[in-house]
């Protein structure tokens, strides 16, 4: 096989395979060890069928696919729990070779190292176990005694099978614990944290003979390609089942978040901004890593330490697990380690600046390779920064990225071309995941008393502060009068009843709404009817305005938003009067822009505006002394909430701010201290 270099500069760059995006598919988790189906019985076959390879190539390969299923390398992940009967079903498929007229068939078998009991029924005896010839059958059986990570391969002619792709990996679960890795809380793990690193390696012109029926000298083996799941980077750190690899099922992008516990103030490991609001991030992640090749591959994670919990499916006892920065692993072994990640420092923009001169780590100092990039522009996790014109980012929300590869450096690389081949990325999100904040403001009931939106970044002592709106009245009133003229209605709502305040009087505006002539029901709310002279201002009891978010990502959920700020009795002056009584009641709702598109969301009483649905309930009294940040999770879907074609990526959030009881209520601002929008990025 020759190699091309058609790509090379897509390898190098990162470019087209990582900011491509088309839908995956069906039914997998993005991230983390996809279990098969069916199981403990489970229907394979072993096919033949091609991989792509980031510099251009196609590799001929063999591999374990589930019955009736896609061709896939590795085989399927066979999942069981301890004290299972595990029933494998083998067809050898290799007898009809339509993708390859030219090979010859041959027997193929499985072996489960680590399992006991094994028993094997059909076929015929072979060196390790039964075989199945060409179009043949076996059937294996075997209980699942003890829990761990191990793997199936061929134990026909293995030098050659597993290299053509005969294998995968094979999960016993600790019986009544599936979030434990071996029946003991030190191996606990967190939820949807769980991993799988296979590692092998390919020689391209192995594929080819088999695939031409061709002889081939083993003692001329020259490896070019060093996979991870079947992969090289950068197809690594794609997601789970992309359309694009469909015969490569299995990314291999390990994504953690910061260590938190919440509940215990004194534990060493958590940051300084680990506070009893945080969300909880106690559990360690689960790596479990199996070396299928020939070699041993020295594989390292740059800037962590991992803990050894177990190797080929037997657990350390007692405290022998050890924290490692690198480890080989050998060929055929299995090793599982947990990952927490420990963000001691928590350096922070704002509150924890870095030292003087390391802030100034920016694009001016850095060499952006082809123009792609997965650095974010800000040094501190969770920011996004400036970075040259031109430039792709490959980060979603200030995520920090590690490299993790073999550090045997021939490895790391396609047909020897660098960085590609036995790597992945080990990717850290924001603690409680991204989050972003306001870039833009607009009041659609009020006039700006103070701020800007850059005060909504920041949970200190400026603020955005929001008058009620005001106008006037052109002629005198009389305390009978129950229809009256305004100056202007702007910034008053066009729709629904409301109240307003003219002089010592609240009125209630039942009719006229939008227009300068109103109709009204006099001395509401505990005020009595009074005569008002010409010019009499009228002030509103409420105020809307929405905070913008841009540069959300498609495809991100669990969208939760916290909002923080106080009532102020004062609208003039730069102090804040006490407002201890009569507090304003405040909602917060999200624009939907499935209803009506962004008309839905144009004035504060458009049918777009949805009510966050408790906890905590609202509307919620609002006074002068500031709560801790109150966070409401959106409701459905998230993809209702960010906004396509022209509002591609945004997110607005409506703070409505009314103080329509009684007694006597009177005009108030709205000032907002913080706002922040979290959310799982795809």
């Amino acid at each position: 096989m020759t190699k091309t270099t058609g790509r090379l500069a897509v390898l190098i760059g990162l470019g087209a395979l990582l900011a491509a995006t088309p839908a995956a598919k069906a039914a997998v988790p993005p991230i983390g060890m996809v279990c098969s189906a069916g199981g403990p019985a489970f229907d394979l076959v072993a096919d033949e069928g091609d991989i792509a390879t980031p510099d251009g190539n196609s590799v001929f390969m063999w591999g374990f696919t589930t019955a009736g299923g896609e061709f896939q390398t590795p085989g399927p992940v066979l999942c069981a729990n301890e004290g299972d009967t595990v029933t494998i079903h083998l067809h050898n498929g290799l007898d009809s070779h339509a993708a390859a007229p030219a090979m010859v068939p041959e027997n193929v078998s499985m072996v489960f190292p680590g399992q006991e009991g094994v028993t094997a029924s059909g076929g015929s005896a072979g060196v390790f176990t039964r075989e199945a010839a060409p179009g043949g059958d076996v059937t294996y059986s075997f209980t699942a005694g003890r829990p761990g990570t191990y793997h199936y391969e061929s134990g026909t002619d293995p030098s050659k099978q597993l290299e053509m792709g005969l294998y995968g990996a094979l999960v016993v679960r600790p019986s009544g614990h599936p979030d434990q890795a071996y029946g003991d809380a030190s191996t606990r793990f967190a939820a949807g944290r769980e991993f799988l690193i296979m590692l092998n390696e390919l020689d391209p012109d192995l594929h080819h003979a088999v695939e031409t029926g061709a002889t081939y000298d083993f003692t001329t083996l020259h490896n070019r390609y060093f996979n991870v799941n079947g992969r090289e980077f950068p197809d690594t750190v794609q997601d789970n089942g992309v359309s694009w690899l469909p015969n490569q099922p299995y990314g291999s992008l390990i994504r953690v978040q910061p260590y938190c516990d919440p509940s215990n103030p004194s534990d060493p490991l958590n940051p300084p901004g680990c506070t009893s609001t945080s969300p909880a991030n106690r559990l360690p992640a689960l790596i479990r890593m199996i070396d299928v090749g020939e070699l041993n591959h020295p594989f390292h994670p740059h800037g962590n330490h991992l803990r050894q919990i177990a190797q080929d499916g037997r657990p350390f006892a007692g405290d022998a697990s050890s924290e490692h920065f690198g480890e080989t692993i050998g060929a055929g072994q299995s090793q599982d380690y947990l990952l927490t990640w420990a963000d001691q420092d928590f350096w922070d923009a704002t509150t924890r600046q870095f030292p003087d001169g390391a802030a100034a780590i920016d694009y001016h100092n850095l060499t952006f390779k082809d123009g792609n990039t997965f650095f974010s522009g800000s040094a501190y996790l969770g920011r996004k920064g400036t970075l040259p014109t031109g430039t792709v980012a490959q980060n979603v929300c200030g995520e920090w990225y590690f490299p993790w590869h073999s550090h045997a450096l021939n490895e790391f690389a396609n047909f020897d071309e660098g960085f590609g081949g036995m790597a992945t990325l080990l990717r850290v999100d924001p603690r409680g995941g991204c989050y972003a904040f306001p870039g833009s403001t607009a009041i659609l009931g009020g006039v700006l008393k103070s701020g800007a939106v850059g005060d909504l970044a920041v949970d200190d002592g400026t603020y955005y502060q929001v008058n009620p709106k005001t106008t006037t009245r052109p002629t005198a009133t009389t305390a009978a009068q129950t229809s009256i003229t305004v100056a202007s209605a702007s910034g008053f709502p066009a729709a629904g009843t409301y109240y307003v305040r003219i002089d010592n009087e609240v009125v209630q505006v039942t009719g006229g709404q939008g227009t300068t002539t109103w109709t009204v029901q006099r001395g509401q709310l505990g005020t009595a009817a009074a005569a008002h002279a010409a010019g009499a201002v009228i002030t509103a009891l409420a105020d809307d305005w929405y905070a913008g978010f841009s540069g959300l990502p498609a495809g991100a959920q669990n969208l939760k938003v916290s909002f923080r700020g106080r009532n102020c009795a004062s609208t003039t002056g730069t102090a804040c009067a006490a407002l201890t009584t009569n507090l304003p009641q405040q909602t917060i709702r999200v624009c939907n822009w499935t209803i009506a598109g962004a008309a839905g969301c144009s004035t504060a009483t458009s049918s777009g505006w949805v009510t966050l649905p408790p906890p905590p309930a609202q509307p919620r009294g609002v006074g002068s002394t500031e709560d801790p940040p109150a966070t409401w999770m959106l409701p459905g879907s998230a993809n209702a909430y960010i906004g396509t074609g022209s509002y591609k990526g945004q997110v607005r959030m409506l703070v409505h701010t009314q103080r329509w009881t009684a007694p006597n209520p009177a005009p108030f601002s709205t000032w907002g201290n913080v706002m922040q929008l979290v959310y799982d990025a795809p």
